[in-house]
Formats: structure tokens, sequence, C-alpha cells
């Protein structure tokens, strides 16, 4: 007895120590971070309380486009979805650029990154760089900050912007006039004209997250990433998140080799959460990791590219709303990691959700890796990030199943859990494809019924797989009643619980023998006597 009691001790401990290692790790990463190389840091603004090396708010600036595009899926309305999906496929707001066409063709190709400068309506300076290399007479011109540093919102807004009248163009080049620019070592003076309306584009999109995912993510150098992989493997396709979003602006059905949804009943809501949770948790997830992903390969391969790349995650992660802080208000994965705490109440005191306090120190770390070029490290710090950034799609889809069995959640909460468990079903069905049937059953579009039991217990058989445990993602909290809801509860107070039975039983066993044996020797002691 007294060896099975000292083995089910140790077994406990250690599972309860490994689902700490990583908070304690963390921990001390944030508490005793070197800042030898703080000098290094140039102050391009915080992001979510994160020191970027780079100028990277033209990355964070996708969340604007996300925002512009919920305004318009919040109509409810035909009308509305086509604004929305103009904005999702033409963007406004990331990487804008403008198409102009000289009075006539350099004596040679203009290359990549040639700076051209002109003037905008006002006769203030405008700053544009060449996108594409090798062109003659008609050139693409992406807009650069005044100051320099490349990457500040330019103040031309266009693209899209236009189908819902909100443009900014009073930072655009004017419609005609003169630009100047040194071409073989020459300074030359082109006259030039182009549509301010419909020749301002935008050369990053929220679609174009989709769309790069086999160039960007499976065929290229050091590729396939891994977590792309599983999605592609999964869906039976590179472009799944794109699929995904065009099918519920459709109204139709996807074409996937498992996983499908069918939109064809949903309303205006039901399609409108789905593309809204989707264009996040599918199309921006991955190309955060791909971003991370890079970086290392960078990393590597000896270029110093791996920290611009890594800022460049951390923004597409966090986006410009954040604000400096990361105050509530954003449209990211950042924002959607502390609406879930919130609700399973795994919130830090500040109101931050612990995944984001975590991350930020990852992200601090891995952009000190790199910068020292510690590559087996940063890549380990990489692979931690990945794990992390599942839990909220994990909180999303359970708090979807918990609604829709037990608070009447209807389409709207279908189509919630329905999209967070698209983005996390291909990282089950590599680790468990039993659970990922059970999960997707549950929690497809027009699943028959939600068991949230089922679900909660089919994520639990891969929380190991993925080095997360119960207490990361928490459990649906009551908070007019002070508890959690009844079966909602963390799985890990399930533990407890269990535990405390079994140590009850078996210390209770132990005490029975204690006495018994106590009785049979003075009860021998008295016969002999």
């Amino acid at each position: 007895m007294i060896y099975f009691t000292c083995l089910f001790f140790a077994t406990w401990a250690t599972a309860q120590a490994d689902g700490q290692s990583l908070k304690a790790e963390v921990s001390s990463l944030r508490s005793g971070r070197d800042f030898e190389n703080s000098d290094r840091r140039l102050d391009h603004g915080l992001i979510g309380g994160y020191h970027p090396v780079n100028v990277v708010t033209d990355y964070a600036a996708i969340d604007r486009d996300q925002a512009a595009m919920e305004d318009q899926l919040e109509r409810e309305s035909d009308e509305g979805f086509e604004n929305a999906k103009a904005i999702y496929e033409q963007g406004g707001y990331s990487k804008p650029y403008a198409i102009v066409t000289l009075d006539r063709s350099p004596d040679t190709y203009v290359l990549k990154s040639t700076i051209f400068t002109g003037t905008d309506s006002s006769g203030t300076a405008v700053i544009g760089k060449s996108y594409e290399t090798q062109q003659r007479n008609i050139v693409q011109l992406r807009y650069e900050a005044s100051d320099g540093l490349g990457g500040v919102y330019p103040e031309c807004n266009v693209g899209a912007l236009t189908t819902i009248g909100a443009e900014v163009t009073y930072r655009c080049f004017r419609e005609s006039g003169t630009l100047e620019t040194t071409i073989s070592g020459q300074l030359q003076t082109f006259n030039y004209n182009y549509n301010m309306l419909t020749e301002n584009k935008n050369a990053r999109t929220i679609q174009d997250f989709s769309r790069l995912v086999k160039s960007d993510m499976i065929t290229c150098a050091k590729c396939p990433y891994a977590d792309v992989k599983y999605a592609a493997d999964y869906y039976g396709s590179p472009y799944y998140s794109n699929e995904w979003i065009l099918a519920a602006f459709a109204s139709k059905a996807t074409s996937y080799e498992r996983g499908n949804a069918d939109f064809s009943d949903y309303g205006h809501v039901g399609r409108a959460e789905s593309i809204r949770i989707g264009a996040v948790a599918m199309n921006i997830f991955m190309y955060v990791l791909r971003e991370f992903e890079d970086a290392v390969g960078d990393c590597e391969s000896g270029s110093s590219e791996g920290v611009e790349n890594w800022d460049q995650g951390v923004a597409l992660y966090t986006g410009s709303l954040e604000g400096a802080g990361g105050s509530p208000g954003g449209k990211l994965l950042h924002q959607m990691a502390d609406e879930h705490c919130a609700i399973f109440r795994t919130c830090n005191k500040d109101g931050v959700s612990r995944v984001n306090h975590d991350l930020l120190a990852l992200f601090e770390l891995g952009q000190e890796q790199l910068v020292k070029f510690d590559c087996i490290a940063a890549k380990q710090t990489k692979d931690k990030i990945a794990n992390l950034m599942y839990i909220p799609l994990i909180q999303g889809t359970l708090h979807a199943a918990y609604r829709l069995e037990f608070l009447e959640g209807y389409q709207r909460e279908e189509a919630q859990g329905a999209a967070y468990a698209a983005a996390v079903l291909p990282r089950v069905h590599f680790e468990n494809e039993d659970a990922a049937k059970i999960i997707y059953k549950n929690m497809r579009v027009g699943a028959a019924s939600t068991s949230h039991r089922e679900v909660k217990e089919a994520f639990q058989s891969i929380y190991k797989d993925i080095n997360i445990n119960c207490g990361d993602v928490g459990g649906m909290w009551d908070k007019a009643a002070g508890i959690y809801y009844k079966g909602g509860n963390p799985c890990n107070e399930s533990r407890r619980q269990l535990t405390g039975i079994i140590l009850g039983g078996v210390f209770g066993s132990i005490g029975l023998g204690l006495i018994g044996t106590f009785f049979y020797y003075r009860l021998r002691s008295q016969i002999e006597y």
C-alpha cells in the first residue's frame, strides 16, 4: 500500500511540474531579462509592450483593414458584405502604393527600391520607392514616410476604402505633376499622371496571407513549415483559409478533403462571424507563424533580416489599434486572447491574458536570441510561441460549445465555434485523428448537436502533445455567480477533486489498516498474557 501511495504521489507531482514548467520559465524571463543590448534599440514605438528594432507599423496596420471589414459585416446586408469582400481582397491601410505613368521611359529599367520624390496636393513632399523591378514608363511606387523611417503610416489610404467613402488622400501623390529620381547616377525629372482613387492600391491584404501560403510557407527554402503543413494536409489545399472565407461570403460550401463547411443555410449573422474570426484565426494566424519561422531560417542562413521578420510577426499578431501598451480595442490575435481570458478566468490582475503576458516575454526573448544569432534557442522559442497561440482558439471553441449546449446559443455561437474549430482542427488532427473527428462532429457548421464534454475531453487528449495544460486553458467562468459554470470548470480542477477523492481513499485505507493492526496486536498480547 505504501509503495502504491508513493508511486501515485510521484506521478501526480510530475504531471503538475510539467504543467508549470513553461510558466516558471516565462516568469524568470520577465524578471531577469538581459538588457545589455538596450542601447541598440531605436525608438520606433511600442507595439503592445514590445520594442521592435525595425519600423513595422505598416504591418501592424492590417488590423485597420480588419476593423473596416467588420464594420461592413455588422451592417448585415448584401451591400455591406460586398464592401467587406472588397476590403478583404483589395485592402486599404497596409503597404499602399501608387501606379503612375511617366511621360517617357527612362534610359534604363527602373530597379526595385529606386526613390522617387513628388508632392501631394498641398505641395508637401511625398516619397515613393519603386516596388517592382525592371519597370519602364509605368512604375509602382510604394509610399514611404517623409522622415525616412520607411514603415510609418504614410497617410495615403485608398484601395477598397473608396467603396465606403473612407479613403484618405491628402498625403497621396497629386494626380499630375513631376517626379524626381536618380537612375544610373543621374538625377532625372519626369512628368507623370495617374488616377488618385483607382490607382492607389495596397500590396498587402488579409486575403494575401492565405494566397501566399504555398509560395511563402510550403515550397520556399526551409519549407514546409510545420503548422501550415498540418493545415494543408488536413484540408487538402494550401489555400484552405481563403476558401473558407470566400465560401462564407458566397453562402456556399467548401470543397476540402475533410473539415468541410456549408454556409448556404447561414444568414448574414452566421456568415459574418465565420468571416470575422476566420480572417484572424486562419489567415493572419498562420502568417504570423510564417514570419517567426522565416526569422529562424534567416538566422540559420546567417542573415540579419531575421530580426526584422520577427518584429513583423509580432506586429501582425498585435496590430496597431492595441497601442503601445496593448490596451483592449484591437482586432487581431492579441485582442482575441484578451477577450477569452475574461471568459476563462485566465487574465492577470491588469486584465491582460496570461497568454499575451507569456508571449510578450517570448517575443522579446526571441528578438534578443536572433540579434545574437542564437538560432537553436530562437527556434525553441518559436515553438513555444506557436503552442501558446493555439490556446485562444481552443478557448473560443469551448466557449461556443458550452453556449450551444447550455446557454441557448444559436447561429452566431455556432458560426464562432465552427470558425475557431476550423483554425485549430489541423493541429488536433496531427496529434489525434479521433479527437479531431469528435471536435468537428460537434462544432462543424450545421452540426446536429453539440456536446461540450466531448469537445473538452477531445482537446484535453492533446494538451500534453502541444505543451499546454488545463490551467492554461481555464474554464467557463460565471462572473455573476462567482463560480465556474456547471461542467465548465478547468480540467485541472476536476483532476484535483479526483486526486482528493483518491488520496482520501488511500489515507482512509491506511488509517483503517493501522487501527486494525493496533487492535489485533492488543488482543493478541492480552491472550498471551
